[in-house]
């Protein structure tokens, strides 16, 4: 028995450094899927008000009827049947309502259209420090300054290695190419088995964008199949 303590221990030993090793790495992969899925929970969020913002700019308004003037009775009015002071009531209220619901649609649109109030510089820097620019920004970026189409994982390894603390796969960069295609600021081509992507420029404020990622962070990859 005295001979086979060290052996029994030092197996106990070994397992335990295993198990702890196999946590750790469980520890960084589940902190890597988060990241991934607050990238994804991001995008969705700015399409989410995207959309949001066109529906209230393209509501139909219903036309504002006014009321008729009151105070001002006649002998003519006086005389009216009560079945014509009923419809009249009955009108007025029609318009009263209808101009209510009018001033809320104008109330609405009005809210959707209002810009956001400018923030001061320095709560702008700090903005900017504490919350990463978007994936879709930094996709669009870099296809704004490419000479030819990219493949995902051409532009997945490019912003990898230029924002190396970011957790970026081919399989959400390519989701999230594919959302720029949804909102027209990209374009897809295929060829053969392997697919392109292409930035789409536009003149509107929310399309445009920043300078694109360096080309000399790109390693030059293969392109492969999407």
């Amino acid at each position: 028995m005295t001979a086979q303590e060290p052996t029994l221990k030092s197996q106990y030993a070994e397992k335990v450094t295993a198990d702890l090793a196999l946590n750790t790495a469980e520890q960084e992969r589940i902190r890597k899927e988060i990241v991934s899925l607050q990238e994804n929970l991001t995008g969705l969020e700015q399409d989410h008000e995207l959309l949001v913002g066109m529906r209230a700019a393209i509501g139909d308004t219903p036309t504002a009827v006014p009321a008729p003037r009151t105070g001002r009775k006649t002998a003519t009015s006086a005389r009216k049947p009560a079945a014509a002071k009923s419809a009249t009531t009955a009108d007025t209220k029609k318009a009263t309502a209808k101009k209510a619901t009018a001033k809320k649609a104008t109330a609405v649109k009005t809210v959707a259209k209002k810009p956001a109030a400018k923030k001061p510089v320095a709560e702008k820097a700090a903005a900017a420090k504490e919350k990463p620019v978007p994936l879709t920004e930094l996709i669009h970026q870099h296809l704004s300054g490419q000479a030819e189409p990219k493949t995902a994982r051409e532009i997945a390894q490019a912003l990898t290695t230029a924002y190396p603390d970011r957790n970026l796969s081919d399989n959400l960069v390519r989701t999230t190419t594919e959302r720029l295609v949804a909102r027209s600021l990209a374009e897809r081509a295929k060829q053969g088995s392997t697919v392109y992507y292409t930035a789409i420029q536009h003149n509107t404020p929310a399309a445009e964008a920043p300078a694109a990622v360096p080309a000399q962070t790109e390693n030059a990859p293969v392109a492969t199949t999407a």
